[in-house]
């Protein structure tokens, strides 16, 4: 992609006003920008900005407003219009819909899937669980298609129009991200249906004290794909930033998260600004919801609506569901919801690492919220523990100490009963070191977590691509693309991996390593 071009003499103006009981009062403390600059709001809520050559313009929305129409495109003249709205401090974010009406033209898309279960059927109870949650706004954090380079223009139209109809939510705004599937490299314009049916690809708006910031984290280079933002929206992200007290936090969206972003100078200078400026970074692409960390920033990716592409959990072990959030205080709390469970009880265990042993602390989160306490089960027995709980606006935490040097190695199941039905979570349990056929053999104890693989020979590589053999089984472990190893792997020499398990039915290199510290050299004797 290249930098924005602006048309001469070419401009959108208007005014900015706020609807009060059918009277409208210019407003003037805030900006609208171009997607290259801003201009602030004149006192009598005149603006006037030139045009790029994508043709948008939109108004960074303040807290306390909604504005139905809050981007233009190719509009000489247009007013936004204010309403004030009183804001509860709950949003949702979905991600990777990954959504096809024909199970032909979706394996045309994405030649190695096959839609197993309906996506209509998820589609239209999500979209009951959110107009009964009616949170403040919803953000789709991207691939809401299967694929749009795959398959013809008319179908990808299609697709993202049907998407759009589904969270078209009455009262409920929904922002949209560019994902990796709304790409078409060799498009003059690799958005152009992105932005015919959602809209601009990056923007900002206020809310709730806090500045939140989408930006769309993929750049066409020469007919190649990068993951990291252009040198256009990072200049607009700088100014965008310099708009806003140092006091207010911001919360970065990307379909991307920081651990897939390319190693370029572009991406590092973001990951500095986020390191200096930002509370929180959400994401998704992974198909998974995990915290990888909290600080200097929180870094979070979201579960996907699809979970493995429409053909089940994704090989992170993730239902079909979405993510709920709760904004206290500038403090950010969040949830996944499961779309086809009721209640559905998430056992938050994807921050823990694998295999357990010694006290282990545990939070599980029940949708909606609820009044009854719970008792805990180990093995199926009932285990006496402290068990905390918080109450939150949509859903309930009970968080629990186990003991785990109580229990065999192998594998374990945490359990918990909430009026007369049970819940559980098979764990795995062991002291010593695990070997990779044993995570095999109980993929379901082990997927989406961190584990610690020892002696393990590398015998050949592929890329960002290595085979290893820890002596029980051969496995593939792929390096995330912001990873640079401080070393040479060599064939035939032995290294320590850590890093998180993936269900080896579902894909071919189980093991996914997201920082250099991942893969280390072991000396052999």
């Amino acid at each position: 992609m290249t930098g924005l071009v602006f048309s001469e003499n070419v401009s959108t103006k208007g005014f900015v006003y706020i609807l009060e009981e059918n009277n409208s009062v210019p407003f003037s403390d805030g900006y609208v920008s171009n997607g290259s600059t801003f201009t602030k709001i004149e006192e009598n809520g005149y603006y006037s900005i030139p045009r790029s050559e994508d043709g948008f313009v939109f108004l960074v929305i303040p807290d306390g407003y909604r504005c139905s129409e809050w981007y233009v495109k190719d509009k000489e003249e247009h007013n936004f219009i204010l309403e004030p709205y009183e804001e509860k401090g709950v949003f949702v974010v979905v991600s990777d819909i990954h959504y096809a009406d024909d199970p032909d033209d979706f394996s045309d898309a994405l030649p190695d899937r096959e839609m197993i279960d309906n996506p209509d059927h998820y589609m239209k109870k999500l979209k009951e669980m959110l107009t009964g949650i009616s949170p403040d706004f919803i953000i789709c954090n991207g691939d809401m298609i299967a694929d749009t380079a795959n398959v013809e223009d008319e179908i990808a139209y299609r697709w993202a129009n049907k998407v759009k109809s589904y969270l078209d939510i009455s009262d409920i705004p929904t922002f949209y991200v560019v994902g990796n599937h709304e790409i078409e490299k060799k498009k003059d314009n690799p958005i152009v249906i992105y932005q015919d049916v959602f809209g601009p690809d990056y923007y900002s708006f206020n809310y709730l004290g806090n500045h939140f910031i989408i930006l769309n984290s993929h750049n066409v280079v020469n007919g190649s794909l990068q993951y990291e933002i252009d040198s256009t929206q990072l200049d607009w992200l700088k100014q965008d930033i310099e708009n806003i007290s140092q006091e207010v936090p911001i919360t970065f969206f990307s379909h991307e998260p920081i651990f897939s972003l390319s190693r370029t100078d572009n991406s590092e200078q973001l990951v500095q600004i986020l390191s200096n400026t930002f509370s929180n970074h959400i994401s998704g692409h992974w198909h998974t919801t995990r915290t990888f960390f909290k600080e200097p920033f929180l870094e979070l990716t979201c579960g996907a609506v699809c979970g493995g592409w429409w053909e089940g959990d994704s090989a992170y072990g993730d239902a079909y569901g979405f993510t709920l959030f709760e904004l206290h205080r500038g403090k950010i709390d969040y949830a996944y919801i499961k779309i086809d469970e009721y209640p559905s009880v998430w056992f938050d265990l994807k921050n823990t690492e694998t295999p357990l042993s010694g006290m282990e602390y545990l939070r599980i989160v029940v949708f909606p919220n609820t009044s009854e306490s719970i008792s805990v089960l180990l093995n199926d027995m009932s285990y006496l523990c402290d068990v905390f709980s918080r109450q939150m606006s949509y859903w309930t935490e009970y968080y629990i100490f186990i003991n785990f040097a109580t229990c065999t190695d192998g594998i374990n199941k945490i359990g918990i009963k909430l009026g007369d039905q049970l819940y559980s979570k098979e764990v795995y349990v062991k002291n010593n070191p695990v070997t990779m056929k044993t995570i095999k053999t109980n993929s379901q104890a082990f997927v989406g977590l961190d584990v610690l693989l020892s002696d393990c020979i590398n015998t050949g590589q592929s890329g960002k691509t290595y085979i290893f053999n820890d002596g029980s089984d051969v496995f593939m472990t792929t390096l995330e693309k912001c990873v640079t190893l401080p070393f040479e792997v060599t064939k035939n020499q032995k290294y320590s991996i850590f890093g998180i398990y993936r269900d080896s039915e579902v894909v071919a290199d189980p093991m996914r390593i997201i920082v250099s510290e991942g893969l280390v050299h072991e000396k052999i004797e």
